[in-house]
């Protein structure tokens, strides 16, 4: 992990150095650990989360005793977190990684271990640079979801229902690998995917409670798009991707790939030049 967290950062310097002659180390300190024990709010309203790092190995999982608890490790002195609370509102923020003025010196650390809330309505917002990520978001009540993010490996996963509707849910990554999981338990009624080049497994496991609509614009990337048993899709290919691999029954008319079940609807639009799309239909 520490490795793709260097090589993005040593590419920011590069180009900051590039307009000055003056090079800044930027060193380690003793590894530093901040608990975050955040109650929740006097009320249950919906409450505003929004987590901003700089970059390295973070976890979401859904079992805050409070509204988040966790810990933050890190050993550059800069990346001290701050704490900014009001209201139904609550955010953990770092410096921005692309404000980041030095080489790192030894080993970068920086470990965010978060617990959330099921107990309440969560508008949720997790912002990036290189990371390495793994983001259990079941059973939370999700009204909004935004992930932006740099060069990254992320696992996104759903594997009990949202009980709540997710009105939009935004994923945006850089040249990365992702896999989301029970997207069918998100429960969303607007998804919006935008990434580089990398590897993509968008898998829709669950039941659709209404109908969904996902559009995804990429670059070359390889794309599998996962359809349980049972569930109603149609997939639009508006791009100019011509390699579509199929599994499963699927009707095909004027590119557009359709499963022959009842239902709600779920419908994916496809924006993308060139790459692999698989498209599975389980049965």
């Amino acid at each position: 992990m520490r490795k793709p967290l260097i090589a993005v950062i040593m590419a920011l310097l590069l180009a900051t150095l590039a307009c000055s002659s003056q090079n800044v180390q930027l060193e380690t300190i003793v590894p530093q650990i901040v608990f975050i024990t955040e109650p929740l709010p006097a009320n249950t309203l919906e409450t505003e989360l929004v987590f901003k790092m700089t970059g390295g190995k973070f976890t979401v999982t859904p079992d805050a005793e409070g509204l988040v608890t966790g810990t933050i490790k890190y050993n550059v002195e800069p990346w001290q977190p701050e704490m900014i609370r009001r209201d139904n509102y609550f955010e953990i923020k770092q410096v921005n990684p692309f404000r980041v003025t030095g080489i790192p010196l030894g080993d970068v650390e920086n470990i965010w271990e978060l617990g959330l809330s099921t107990a309440l309505p969560l508008n949720l917002t997790i912002e990036g640079g290189a990371s390495e990520n793994q983001f259990d978001l079941s059973g939370l009540q999700l009204t909004g979801l935004r992930i932006v993010q740099g060069a990254s490996d992320t696992t996104i996963q759903f594997d009990n229902p949202n009980p709540v509707s997710l009105d939009d849910f935004t994923f945006t990554t850089g040249a990365s690998s992702a896999k989301l999981h029970g997207l069918g338990n998100a429960n969303f009624t607007q998804m919006t995917m935008s990434a580089g080049a990398g590897n993509y497994t968008l898998d829709f496991a669950g039941s659709l409670r209404q109908d969904a609509v996902v559009n995804i614009k990429a670059g070359i990337s390889n794309i599998t798009i996962i359809i349980p048993t049972g569930m109603r899709a149609v997939v639009n290919n508006q791009g100019t991707v011509s390699n579509v691999n199929t599994q499963g029954t699927w009707l095909l008319s004027d590119q557009t790939y359709t499963t022959l079940n009842e239902g709600f609807t779920l419908t994916v639009n496809l924006d993308m030049s060139v790459g692999n799309v698989n498209l599975i239909h389980e049965e």
